[in-house]
């Protein structure tokens, strides 16, 4: 672990050239492992492109790994390396957010690995030796070494309970480190609030997995008197980027590959907006190389000030590829499309966009306390404003229920066959 940490650390004040350099080596050691020992690269990889493989940019030939694939493969066995089973392996499973749960194996060192950079992640954010750090998500996770000494102590907020259960383990673990969905964090701080209670021991939030409106997040900064950070990451690939002192969210360049897959079928490395390709350079039991996260970002340059990180920036998280919209005429977009000019309004809590059927929305809304009462009309404007081909709807609702894993998807694309449901839920402005 140690070991591990002054690794990470000591890369991390690499330059970017620097670091794409340490890069390209892991990434040659990391194919030619994956092409030798593992059953599902040994069949696709063509053995002339592992050879010729020089640097990031030389995967572009290479297949792309995606979700459905990956949840196959490894069900079969065909992922993990030679010499590594379900018996000395352990077992890492995503939320099924997308609604293909995946679960990855780790080696001892994996796991090393994967610890040391979690823990630079939470150092680099603020974190002291003798902070209680309090996780919101679904599953349990594994225990940090350094509890063993009273150190780093952490606490399992479980997602996928009840509100009151949640709120019984947050004040249990009397924590002073939040990780987690901000919308999860925003619903315990809300009851705490409504039963008056005050808690002012949270020095750091670090957000992750999904957005939170920028009302939101300043009332839970507000209620915690607390700063924040944010992290991108998954379970699958570890962390992908996280944010510096100025917020700017920085690549992690020697730990990952990070592709963007433009619209138009074209690949760059670090740059441009499209869907986001990973390969997660630190493992040697289940290999990932290209994985298809599932996300669109708009990555640009670095021309951030902070003197600390010297990588490229995700400029943006744009949204899952699977949330897109379907017009009337049959054309698709990607929902957060929408969402942007409903999160600008200041009254607005909490969202979510909802389509029953192609060419309707429902934008359902928790609005402030005193918000206007022509609000909604004029949220339904500015939504009209950019899908001017849509039958929209907009509510007023108490609350948004989070999906079983405790997030809440912020653009929510049903069964087009299905009807929309009737909602009796707060006041609506309709087309």
């Amino acid at each position: 672990m140690a070991y591990h940490l002054a690794r990470i650390r000591r890369r991390e004040h690499l330059g970017h050239a620097e670091q794409l350099q340490v890069q390209a080596r892991l990434l040659r050691a990391l194919v030619r492992h994956a092409y030798e020992n593992v059953p599902y690269y040994r069949r696709l990889l063509d053995p002339a492109l592992v050879e010729r493989l020089r640097s990031a940019r030389d995967l572009a030939g290479m297949p792309v790994l995606d979700r459905m694939d990956l949840h196959e493969a490894a069900a079969g066995g065909e992922l993990l390396a030679t010499a590594f089973t379900s018996e000395n392996t352990r077992a890492g499973t995503t939320s099924g957010s997308s609604g293909i749960p995946i679960t990855i194996r780790n080696s001892e060192r994996d796991l090393g690995y994967l610890r040391a950079s979690y823990l630079q992640d939470m150092l680099a954010n603020g974190l002291r030796p003798t902070d209680r750090i309090a996780y919101f998500r679904v599953n349990p996770f594994l225990r940090h070494p350094l509890e063993r000494l009273g150190v780093l102590r952490n606490f399992h907020v479980p997602t996928g309970q009840s509100l009151d259960e949640q709120v019984a383990a947050f004040l249990a673990a009397r924590p002073t480190f939040l990780i987690g969905f901000p919308n999860v964090i925003r619903s315990v701080v809300d009851e705490l609030q409504r039963r008056g209670i005050e808690y002012p021991s949270v020095r750091t939030v670090l957000f992750g997995g999904e957005r939170l409106t920028p009302t939101a997040r300043a009332h839970i900064l507000d209620y915690f008197r607390a700063t924040h950070r944010e992290v991108y990451a998954s379970v699958e690939v570890f962390t992908i980027a996280r944010t510096c002192p100025e917020g700017k969210m920085h690549l992690r360049s020697a730990d990952v590959v990070v592709e963007v897959e433009h619209d138009d079928g074209t690949v760059s490395v670090e740059d441009g907006e499209g869907e986001i390709l990973v390969t997660r350079l630190h493992s040697e039991a289940m290999p990932l190389i290209r994985y298809r996260l599932g996300d669109r970002v708009r990555i640009g340059p670095n021309d951030c000030s902070c003197g600390v990180a010297r990588t490229p920036i995700v400029r943006e998280v744009i949204g899952r590829s699977e949330d897109r919209i379907a017009g009337a005429d049959g054309r698709r977009f990607y929902g957060d499309f929408i969402t942007f000019p409903v999160q600008s309004f200041p009254e607005v809590n909490r969202m979510q966009v909802i389509q029953h059927r192609p060419g309707t929305l429902e934008i359902r809304v928790v609005l402030v306390h005193g918000a206007r009462p022509d609000v909604t009309a004029d949220i339904r404007d500015a939504v009209l404003r950019r899908v001017p081909d849509q039958e929209v709807t907009v509510l007023q609702v108490p609350q948004i229920a989070p999906e079983p894993n405790g997030k809440i998807k912020i653009v929510k694309v049903l069964d087009p066959s299905r009807d929309p449901a009737p909602t009796e839920e707060g006041k609506a402005a309709d087309v």
